[in-house]
């Protein structure tokens, strides 16, 4: 409280009349009458002292609970300095955010305005549309008591049809009964088709054995083209029965015009005999049950035999210029191979209905100068090639370094024969261009189980390609053609004698005498079926060979080795 000046507090006094100096104790009296007034004054005044003071101390009070405020206050000053700063960042992102946000409204605005305009389009075409439907509804409307018609004989229908349903749901739990029983007589049947197939194979093998476990076929190559062109002399061969051919040389008449000596006729028999104009289709349909006798069970052996240029490789595989076994411009001129291995695998796909599931495997060897070797390895870096078992009472041939490979489509072999074709020897000598210097051996091993009636089988089926035999003179060979000569007639001469053991029933067979004979043991006798075709040329300088081909045939064609026993597991 500020200090108040003693003037302040001295009451004011209405002045009197001045008394007269002469008036002194008026004048007296006057000044007791202030000092009066004064000490009255002071009274109050020293009252208004303590008041004031005590107003100070409780001023001094509130000023120290002020200040304790004031501290508190500057403390959550500083806080609220704080707040305020995090405000203002957070004022600053939320800015931000509105300012996006406000791009993100006037991107909403202008997709609400296309919608907008959009809408007003929709709701053109509804208003189109609505008038079209207006329309439709007017016509719908008329052809309703049409339609109401109708659904009332639809309903008659459809109660007769109930009637009808009841009557068909009858009959129906009477077809059920006899779907039963036909089920069951289909399982009979299956039963029974079963049965036929064993009794098929049993009958058919019957069949092949009335035949003969060692067939013999002739046939007669046709004469090429360039025979023509160089007008070589024919032959006199001539087909006098189903199988039996009479062959006779052919003379130049104006060099024996007096000569009155006639060449000889010979004549040969045969199981069947093809003349130069048989497809190969004829000649497979008479092997094709062979064939079946594989897959059945049984070991076969199917051989081309004859001097070389006589038709062997075209009878067993077809023209050499086939790349595509499986092309449908070839299938005339398949050979007897290509075709076997096609019968097989479609009888294995016939057959599985049956319950048969079939396992096959395939070698292609040949024997070159006595020494057997793996066609699908051109490299011929695998070891040396023995046989290690063999036998001729059915048992398998076992060889070394050798690993069948499996098969289980046609076009599977085919890709392999195409390659076996590729490696095996051939070479040119007088007697043919392209003349095999090696016995080409396609075996095919086909194990069979039927999982419904727990039957297992397993047979082997050879096709061989022999190598062409030809007088060593005639051929011009020399060096290396030479000694394949030698090997060659070789091994033919020793399969000559072990055909002559088995005709003589002898003790002991010379089997081991070649790597041929050694190998096709278990098929030339004992448990196999054996067919040989020998194929002749119908050239008449070929003739003095043709005829020892046709009688090594005939003691071929005269051989008995029993009967063949299907191999069962």
């Amino acid at each position: 409280m500020p200090a108040m000046s003693i003037a302040a507090l001295v009451p004011k006094v209405a002045p009197k009349a001045k008394r007269p100096a002469w008036d002194l104790k008026g004048r007296v009296q006057d000044l007791d009458e202030v000092i009066q007034k004064v000490q009255q004054r002071n009274a109050s005044l020293e009252k208004n002292l303590e008041e004031t003071n005590g107003r100070i101390a409780s001023l001094e009070a509130e000023k120290c609970r002020l200040n304790e405020n004031v501290v508190i206050k500057s403390a959550q000053t500083e806080e609220a300095s704080c707040q305020i700063q995090r405000l203002t960042e957070s004022l600053k992102k939320k800015t931000e955010e509105f300012q996006e946000k406000e791009a993100e409204i006037r991107a909403l605005k202008e997709q609400l305005e296309t919608l907008q305009n959009s809408y007003k389009n929709l709701q053109q075409m509804y208003q189109d549309e609505t008038s079209a439907l207006k329309s439709s509804i007017s016509s719908l409307t008329c052809s309703k008591s049409g339609l109401q018609a109708q659904l009332d004989a639809t309903e008659l229908m459809l109660e007769n049809e109930k009637k009808e349903t009841k009557l068909l749901r009858a009959k129906c739990s009477g077809l059920e009964l006899d779907k039963e029983s036909l089920i069951q007589s289909n399982s009979n049947l299956e039963a029974k088709l079963r049965e036929g197939e064993s009794e098929r194979r049993i009958l058919h093998n019957t069949v092949q054995e009335l035949k003969g476990n060692i067939r013999v076929f002739c046939r007669i190559r046709p004469p090429l083209p360039e025979e023509f062109r160089k007008s070589m002399t024919l032959a006199n061969i001539e087909k006098i029965s189903e199988k039996t051919i009479e062959i006779q040389q052919t003379t130049d008449a104006s060099l024996n015009e007096n000569s009155t000596k006639v060449p000889p006729k010979h004549e040969f028999s045969f199981d069947c005999v093809f003349t130069s104009t048989a497809s190969q289709k004829e000649v497979f349909n008479e092997i094709s049950q062979l064939v079946q006798s594989s897959l059945d069970g049984y070991n076969v052996c199917i051989f081309a035999y004859g001097q070389t240029g006589s038709g062997k490789t075209f009878t067993m595989e077809g023209p050499a210029d086939i790349v595509d076994f499986s092309s449908p411009n070839h299938e005339s001129n398949l050979g007897m191979i290509p075709r076997s291995i096609i019968q097989i695998f479609q009888s294995i796909s016939d057959l599985e209905p049956k319950g048969w599931k079939y396992r096959v495997e395939s070698l292609f060897l040949e024997i070159y100068n006595e020494r057997i070797q793996d066609l699908l390895n051109s490299q011929n870096c695998q070891g040396k090639i023995e046989i290690v078992k063999s036998g001729s009472k059915g048992t398998d041939c076992k060889l070394s370094n050798v690993t069948p490979a499996e098969v289980t489509s046609s076009q599977q072999v085919f890709e392999l024969l195409k390659k076996a074709r590729i490696n095996r020897a051939v070479a040119a000598t007088k007697c043919n261009e392209h003349s095999s210097r090696s016995h080409f051996i396609f075996q095919i091993k086909i194990f069979g189980e039927n999982s419904i009636t727990g039957e297992k089988c397993d047979g082997t089926l050879n096709l061989v390609d022999l190598a062409g035999s030809e007088r060593v003179k005639e051929s011009g060979s020399a060096g290396d053609r030479l000694t394949e000569a030698k090997a060659i007639n070789k091994s033919l001469s020793t399969l000559g004698n072990v055909i002559m053991s088995l005709s003589r029933k002898e003790t002991h067979i010379p089997y081991r005498d070649s790597k041929l004979t050694h190998l096709l043991a278990n098929s030339l006798g004992g448990n196999s079926k054996t067919l040989m075709f020998v194929n002749i040329s119908p050239e008449n300088d070929s003739l003095s060979e043709t005829i020892n081909s046709l009688r090594f045939a005939t003691k071929v064609n005269h051989c008995n080795i029993g009967t063949a026993q299907k191999r069962v597991k």
